[in-house]
Parts: structure tokens; C-alpha cells; sequence
């Protein structure tokens, strides 16, 4: 296993016993301009639902479809906001349960549940942003496991410390992307949603819980690299996609 953290010292290793800490310097950002590697449309290969207890259902449960806002407060509900417990370390669990009921079905083929690299999207985002983003560290913890690299986030103490000492300004300004979600989204496909459902009027007044999750898994390429993502889904528009399709 191993942990890495951009940074602007000079590469380095520390070998604390099973473990390395590996830190490399971010060059300018005109060495990362260029010809792109080939990145593939993501298939999906599994989702699943996220209740909130946090436990998983492999259906859709807890899915959302878009449909056009009717309010505009993004306050209503503060007071009653419900934020998952980011101090209950979770890892890639959710991730690989859903890889390993993909593998389990039948209609999966199996070069779709191996990768060169297991991960979350929010990872790779963080990672590729790297060179036009300095102000924001990270770490991450790897595994390789056979010929799979698991990647994962750890907390930095800078982040953990900005988010213990947030100013309830800031705490609002974080629930507004949430309240915004709520307002944009209902649990059934808009066509069989009439003017007067009783959700279009419950969302107006209706907070938000962050343990409340829709995720995916796919599958994907980048350059050479084979990818498989989990990710968060906020909500869709029509239907779901059909099994391996883009």
C-alpha cells in the first residue's frame, strides 16, 4: 500500500514499515498540455441505493429523476439538515459490494468487472485537476491487489480542520447545493407525475440527508488504462440505462 500527496517538494519516499509514503513535485502547467489520451464512454456494469442507514440496496430506490424546479429558497430546511458522519471511515465498501454482485451476474461479462484501476470518479477528477488546482492537497491510500490498483481518499488535517471550524455561513452555502438538488428532483419518471402530486409540493418545504445516496459502477478506458468507477448519481433524465450500454 502506498499514499501519495501532491505537492511542490521534491519527490520523495519514507518507508514506514508495510507502508510508503511517496510525495512528488507538480510541474508547471504548460508540461501537461498537449495531445490527450483516448478516454471511452463509460458503460455501466451495476447500481445500487443507499438508504439512510447507509445501507445498500442493490435496486433503485433511492433514484431521482429531474424535473424542473417549482421554489426557489434555498434555506427552507436548514435547521433540519441531516449530513452523513464523515468520521465513519466507509473506504471503497460500497464500491466493491457492487462489483462483486456485478461478477455475480450472469448477464455481466466478466472483462467487465476487471480493471487496471478501482476507484472513485470524484479520485480521478481530483487527480487530473491536480496541475490547475494547487491550492487544494489531497492524499490518497493505494492498494494493488494482483494486477488492480484500489485507490482511495484520506483526509488531510487541513481539510478536516476547515470542515470542524466552518462557520454556519459556510455550513449554509454547503446546504444550498443539496436544497437545490431537492427542488430539481422527484422518485418517479416525470410522465407519470401530475401537477398535483403531493411531492412537487412536499419538495418545497422538504431538507436534505447526505446518507441518502443513488450510485453507479462503470467501466471505462483511459489511454491504456482500463477504469472502473463508482459514482454518485444526483438524478436522471428518461430512463435508466439498459445493461452495458454507454
Amino acid at each position: 500500500m502506498s499514499k501519495r500527496r501532491a505537492s511542490a517538494n521534491l519527490t520523495s519516499i519514507r518507508n514506514t514499515g508495510p507502508f510508503s509514503t511517496k510525495q512528488f513535485q507538480v510541474g508547471p502547467s504548460h508540461r501537461y498540455q498537449g495531445r490527450s489520451p483516448v478516454y471511452k464512454q463509460p458503460v455501466e456494469i451495476n447500481s445500487y441505493s443507499i438508504d439512510h442507514d447507509r445501507k445498500v440496496w442493490f435496486d433503485n430506490r433511492e433514484l431521482k429523476y429531474y424535473y424542473a424546479p417549482s421554489g426557489k429558497d434555498l434555506t427552507v430546511g436548514f435547521d433540519r439538515f441531516i449530513q452523513r458522519d464523515e468520521t465513519v471511515p466507509e473506504h471503497l465498501d460500497t464500491l466493491l459490494d457492487a462489483l462483486t454482485d456485478a461478477k455475480a451476474k450472469a448477464n455481466v461479462p466478466p472483462e467487465m468487472t476487471q480493471a487496471n484501476i478501482v476507484t472513485w470518479r470524484g479520485i480521478m477528477t481530483k487527480l487530473l485537476c491536480t496541475p490547475y488546482a494547487r491550492n487544494e492537497p489531497w492524499e490518497l491510500r493505494l492498494t494493488r491487489y494482483k494486477d488492480t490498483i484500489y485507490i482511495e481518499e484520506e483526509a488531510t488535517q487541513k481539510k478536516k480542520d476547515q470542515e470542524a471550524n466552518a462557520s454556519v455561513r459556510q455550513q449554509m452555502m454547503c446546504y444550498w447545493g443539496y436544497r437545490f438538488e431537492t427542488l430539481c428532483t422527484v422518485s418517479s419518471p416525470p410522465s407519470t407525475i401530475a401537477e398535483s402530486d403531493p411531492e412537487l409540493t412536499s419538495r418545497l418545504t422538504d431538507s436534505a440527508n447526505t446518507n441518502v445516496q443513488y450510485c453507479v459502477l462503470v467501466r471505462t478506458t483511459l489511454g491504456k488504462n482500463s477504469l472502473i468507477m463508482g459514482a454518485e448519481v444526483d438524478c436522471i433524465r428518461g430512463n435508466t440505462p439498459r445493461s452495458h450500454e454507454p
